[in-house]
This record gives structure tokens, sequence and C-alpha cells, in this order.
């Protein structure tokens, strides 16, 4: 559209993009005190701890962000009682996080993830346990804005330069996907006492995309430990494959545009169940999965970024343009390795778990750097009757780094990593080798903040009583110079300066003389 203001001949485009106006990763250190209840057995040691963090709810309030949630400490322990060796504990503390971020307001969209850094738990007596967790929340809080901007001038006088820049406005699908199941505990094993523990990973991921529906099969497989109602093991291990089929259907999806997939299990609920019989032979798994579809749609916009008149002072107004681009993403599988030293040798191992604690994720020139940890738990049977059933824990540590095309220093990395693997081999009396496959899913995205030109006004003719503005004036590049920078201090345009000094194109160095003609 055109519009007259003062003499000059205007034309004003306007986008609409989402508007990043805060984003903070912080940590949060979570205590409790565990009670056992009246039904459980006394603790004699714990064996090993874990935990779930959930985001329970966020608050966008003016200028502050309020995250709440808990952490859910799941215990397994070895107990008094002879016939419950080993029993399992789980209990839920809270925490709160205030986020100060100016510029955020009520209504305001963000995106929130947590991660567990660290857990640990003793016990403080027979009947009650200390637990602590650290977590990592991350917090992204943005809005849809537009901005109207200066598109083009017609007027010879005016010479102006304009900045190219894409902005990503994703199109972004949640969808739950709801798997339950009853599976059978195959035969040879025994019935269930307890279930101590369960694990779930998604193996397997089938996408397929044709424009109008998105089909997504998975593979679940779920690993629960327990302990037997009768026989002569403390611990028992079942594992479980389970199927999931979902479609998703779409509209007004342009056709360059490919999804990008991301999955999280939200809930994961065991509970055994009984055969034909009335034996506790069955566990019955209730999963959910959140499929998080985004479709990076692109959009370049080319504003007038700096502009300058041979003939008038210009008075410019200026608006700061902040967006958050898409840079890149990928998907590798690696491969950690060590050898764990037991405190005494083992006469079989029950169970092998595991959880990676990330201590960096940095951008780099077309890399990404991670640093962390592996943590692996065992429980295990030795061969000391004195002690019979034990636990160990080793860190193993792991500096990775992904090579990722178009990323920079100053980018944000977001990094999904899943153990989706853990196995052992026993080496020798006391050595156990440990092997774990790290699924790591990287997305990088970048935050860019420029300053365009929003309208312009004429203040007057320019007073040419100004050394600077001689008809012909020799002139020494200067570190930092560009053709542009010349041109708009000295009131002439890049073309003649182009031409008289006869150059081949806007490559210029310090030092360099250049003949400015009017």
């Amino acid at each position: 559209m055109w519009r007259l203001t003062l003499e000059l001949d205007k034309r004003y485009e306007k986008i609409e993009y989402m508007n990043v106006y805060g984003s903070d990763s912080q940590k949060v250190i979570v205590e409790g005190e565990i009670l056992l209840p009246e039904i459980k057995p006394d603790v004699l040691k714990v064996l090993q701890t874990d935990a779930d963090v959930f985001v329970t709810s966020v608050e966008v309030l003016n200028d502050r962000v309020v995250v709440q949630g808990e952490v859910d400490f799941k215990i397994i322990y070895l107990s008094n009682d002879p016939l419950k060796k080993i029993s399992f504990v789980s209990s839920s503390a809270p925490f709160s996080k205030v986020f100060d971020l100016f510029g955020v307001r009520p209504g305001m969209t963000y995106e929130v993830k947590d991660d567990l850094i660290y857990s640990y738990c003793s016990a403080l007596s027979t009947r009650k346990l200390s637990a602590k967790a650290i977590v990592e929340i991350s917090l992204v809080v943005k809005s849809p804005t537009s901005i109207e901007y200066l598109d083009y001038i017609e007027d010879e006088s005016v010479k102006f330069l304009k900045e190219k820049i894409t902005i990503s406005n994703p199109l972004i699908i949640t969808e739950q996907i709801v798997k339950k199941e009853i599976l059978d505990i195959p035969q040879g094993k025994p019935s269930i006492r307890e279930i101590l523990r369960s694990f779930a990973r998604l193996s397997d991921k089938n996408i397929k995309f044709d424009r109008k529906k998105l089909s997504i099969d998975l593979k679940i497989d779920a690993k629960t430990l327990y302990s037997p109602d009768i026989g002569q093991n403390p611990l028992e291990m079942v594992e479980h494959e389970m199927f999931a089929e979902h479609s998703i259907e779409l509209s007004n999806i342009p056709d360059d545009l490919e999804p990008i997939v991301k999955f999280y299990i939200k809930s994961f609920k065991i509970s055994p169940k009984t055969d034909e019989v009335g034996e506790l032979r069955r566990v019955e798994y209730d999963i959910v999965v959140e499929a998080k579809v985004a479709f990076n749609k692109l959009d370049i916009i080319e504003p007038i970024v700096d502009l300058y008149s041979t003939m008038y002072e210009l008075k410019e107004l200026k608006k700061f343009l902040t967006i958050e681009q898409f840079v890149g993403k990928t998907r590798q599988v690696h491969t950690i390795k060590e050898v764990v030293s037991l405190p005494s040798e083992p006469e079989q191992i029950f169970s092998i778990s595991g959880r990676v604690e990330i201590d960096m994720v940095k951008a780099e020139k077309n890399a990404v750097q991670i640093k962390g940890v592996l943590v692996v738990f065992l429980i295990y049977i030795s061969k000391d009757e004195q002690d019979l059933i034990k636990s160990a824990a080793t860190q193993i540590l792991f500096s990775i780094k992904i090579d990722l095309e178009g990323v920079e220093d100053q980018d944000k990395i977001y990094a999904d990593i899943e153990i989706e693997n853990l196995s052992f081999s026993i080496l020798s009396a006391s050595e156990v080798e440990t092997r774990a496959h790290l699924a790591i899913e990287l997305w990088a995205k970048r935050t860019q903040t420029t300053e365009i030109i929003s309208d312009v006004e004429v203040r007057g003719e320019i007073e040419r009583d100004d050394s600077r503005f001689a008809s012909i004036y020799i002139y020494t590049v200067q570190k930092g110079d560009s053709l542009w920078k010349i041109a708009k201090n000295y009131r002439t345009t890049v073309e003649k300066l182009i031409s008289f000094n006869q150059l081949e194109n806007e490559e210029i160095f310090p030092g360099q003389k250049l003949l400015i003609v009017k």
C-alpha cells in the first residue's frame, strides 16, 4: 500500500510472527522426607533411587513466570522381612520456581522442558527416608504479534539498504497416544508379590506423511522388576513389547513443508493383575505418549534497515524485530562402554538400569558439544552369604561432539537424550562391562534481533558547508568500512563509488584509497 508523508512516496508491509519475549534455564533443588506406610517393611538398606519429574502448572504473570511441579521418587530397598526381602516405595515432593522475565504478560504462550539432573535417597531410620533431587527447568515465552515496516521509497535522492530475514512461524500440533494392554508373565517365571520398578522406552518410531494424514507406528519396550511370590530368587525381571498406532488428519499444510515429530512418554503406570486361576501373573500397562508435530513455515521479508538522502536530512523511526529461527536438527546414536568393579563377586545380576545427567549442551561452529554422566545401577545376588543382596552404582563421564551444519556459537540447543539400550557382560569375578546406546536428538534455534525502519520523515535540506560534501574527495578505507557506510557518510551512492574507482565488486580493504565524486 502507498501513502504520502511530506514529499516522500513510501510503501509499507506487515508481517505476523511469534515474538520471543524471554527465555531462561534454572536449576531447582527438591527435598523431602518419606515415611513408610504401615504395610511396608522396615528399611535395612537403600538399593536404588530414581525419580520422574512432572511440571504440573505454568502461570505467566506480569514480568514473571511461575512454574510448579513435583518429583516422584522411586526407591527400591532391602527390608527386614524374610518374605519381602526387597521392597519398593514411592513418594512425591512438590517444587515451585519463579522466572523473572521482563516484558512477559498473562495470555502469552510458553514452552517448558524439565530434566532430572540428580537424585539420591538415604535412610534416616528404619521407617524414614530422606530424598533429594536437582531438576533443571528450561522456559521460553512467546506471543503472536505483527509489525509494520518500511518496504520501499519512491525518491531518487533516497538510498536505502534492505536485509533479507527468514521468519520461522511453526505450525504445531500436539496429540496424545494412549496404549493400555494387559500382558502375561512368561511361563517359567514365578507370579508377582510386588512390582518394584518398571521402565518404558520407544524403541522404534515409524512415521508416514502424505500431506493429508500423518501415520505413526510406535514400538514400546517395557521392563518390569518385581519380587516373586515364590521361588529361590528375591528378584525377577520380565520384558514386554507393545505396539501403538495413531493417525493425525491434516489440512492447510503447504506442499514444501516436512514435519518434525518429537515423542515424550508423559505417563507410565503399571499394576499387577490376576490370571484365570487368581494368581498375579499379568501386568497391566497404561502408557500415554505425547506426539508434538511441528511444521516450520518460513516467511522471507526484506525490510529497510538503513537509509539516507543525498538531498534531505531524514528522521528515522525504528523498531526491534526479535524472532526465533529454526536452524536445524539431527539424530544420532552413540555407544558408551565402561567396566564396573563390583564390591563382591556376583552370583546373578537381576537388574540394570540407568539415567543420563547432562552437564553441558553447547553450540559451536557447525557442531554441538555435549558433556554429561551416564549413571548405571546394578542390583545383584553376591556370593557373600552374610550380605546376599547388593547394589552398585557407577558414573560414566562422556563427552560427545555432533556435527550440525549451520549452527553458530550463540544458538540455543534443545537436546533429548534417551538410553536406547542398556546391557552388561560379566568379565571376571568382580568386573562387569556395561554398554549403553544413547539416542541423541538435537534441535537448534537462533534468536535474532534486528533493528528495522518502520517510517521516515523529511526534516529539511542538507546544509552543504561541510567539507565532506566537496565535489571531489580522497578517502582512505578504515577497518569495518563498507561501500554503503562510506556512501552514506559522504552523501553519494554506492554505484558512483564503484564506477569512479573502477571496482569489480563491493569488496574493499583497509588502507585502500577511494575517489569520491559527487
